[in-house]
């Protein structure tokens, strides 16, 4: 039988970051509780996410900086915020704001913590002196909470989990691994494979070196060099809060190149794999489960994607797409020859990634294991 509570309070970094994966989840959230409250760093869009039925908090919690003195004044804020809100559930998206969310609600006796695990960031990632030191006890902290009974875990692939159990952050059964943050295949319908000229490979994200994108552009280049066309479309915005992001300048260089076009944001995605013949993430770290990857996905384009955690949960090798080495422009480019010389392989393929799509990563899939989830929330002894 599904509960219902008296207010979820969901901690997540950007009101963009929000309004780009998870409006589904704040739908659902608010089907399941008289109030949610959502704390986030505004960009001027509360009001889309009011428009879902939440309450807004403008919250900082400073997603570039690991400075030790930052995050104890982020953790300090957001306790004086628990303290005032009482929520029965705090609903954390993203691993810096699980840390921050962990350390906060210890004092504060909250019922309930769903830790949502959207992909380790970059405290999980980098190996930096400040992320190494950092990172085992950001692990113990989200033990501890995972510890508790009423708590939960919520993530998008399995290898995630693996690295959370392997750091002493182990949620038992009190688990669920979603399908991503969930797509509505009507918005996404399958299209039928566009006639260029010259295929083309689309790039659907952030501008940060952390997707590969330099790797793609390396790979374009070797193809243009060995008289393979293909042209490549880059879609998505610079990200300067990102230690790891691609300046603007080198950007528009590559631009100038030929063979690469770059289009900054675009807000109707599904016309990026309308007029693209191919979805390519050349990830050089891990994933949660890339919305792009999905969308194109369900818009029946073949995948180039890398081996790492999250894009390997979904694609599997010669069925959606291909697997390639992280940081390999080589062997990227040798993929992308390869379905951009074969149409039928690239129809094949792209039929195939629709299918996983409706197999389990749809938004009623991702809505059944959140209201599951709820269901199972047991009281704390």
């Amino acid at each position: 039988m599904q509960r219902r509570y008296r207010k979820i309070l969901v901690c997540i970094t950007e009101d963009w970051f929000a309004l780009s994966h998870f409006k589904p989840l704040l739908r659902t959230l608010a089907s399941l509780s008289d109030e949610v409250v959502v704390a986030c760093r505004s960009s001027g869009r509360m009001g889309e996410i009011e428009a879902l039925g939440c309450r807004t908090v403008d919250f900082d919690f400073h997603r570039s900086s690991l400075k030790p003195l930052t995050q104890a004044n982020v953790v300090r804020r957001l306790s004086t915020l628990l303290a005032i809100e009482k929520p029965d559930v705090v609903h954390a998206i993203a691993m810096q704001v699980l840390v921050v969310v962990a350390i906060a609600t210890r004092p504060a006796r909250v019922p309930h913590v769903v830790l949502h695990l959207t992909g380790l960031g970059f405290l999980g990632i980098s190996d930096g002196i400040a992320a190494r030191l950092i990172r085992p006890l950001a692990l113990g902290e989200l033990g501890r909470t995972l510890r508790a009974t009423g708590n939960w875990l919520l993530a998008e692939n399995p290898d995630d989990v693996a690295f959370l159990r392997a750091g002493g952050a182990d949620a038992g059964e009190r688990l669920t691994i979603l399908g991503g943050a969930g797509i509505d295949e009507d918005e996404y319908p399958a299209v039928p494979p566009p006639r260029n000229a010259v295929p083309v490979a689309a790039f659907v994200g952030r501008m940060i070196r952390s997707k590969g994108v330099d790797v793609l552009v390396e790979a374009q280049q070797l193809l243009a060099r060995r008289g393979i066309p293909l042209a490549v479309a880059l879609y998505g915005k610079t990200d300067d809060d990102n230690p790891g992001g691609v300046p603007r300048a080198e950007i528009e260089a590559w631009a100038r190149r030929g063979g690469v076009t770059w289009h900054g944001h675009v807000s109707d995605i599904a016309q990026v794999w309308a007029r693209a013949d191919i979805a390519v993430l050349p990830a050089i770290t891990r994933e949660g489960l890339p919305r792009a990857v999905l969308e194109a996905a369900a818009s029946a384009r073949p995948l180039v994607v890398t081996d790492v955690p999250g894009c390997r949960h979904f694609v599997r090798d010669g069925t959606e797409g291909l697997i390639v080495p992280p940081s390999d422009a080589a062997a990227l480019a040798d993929a992308l020859a390869r379905l951009a010389s074969d149409r039928p392989l690239r129809e094949r393929m792209g039929a195939a990634a629709r299918e996983r799509v409706l197999a389990g990563f749809t938004i009623v899939h991702v809505e059944a294991g959140v209201r599951d989830a709820y269901a199972r929330l047991q009281p704390a002894p």
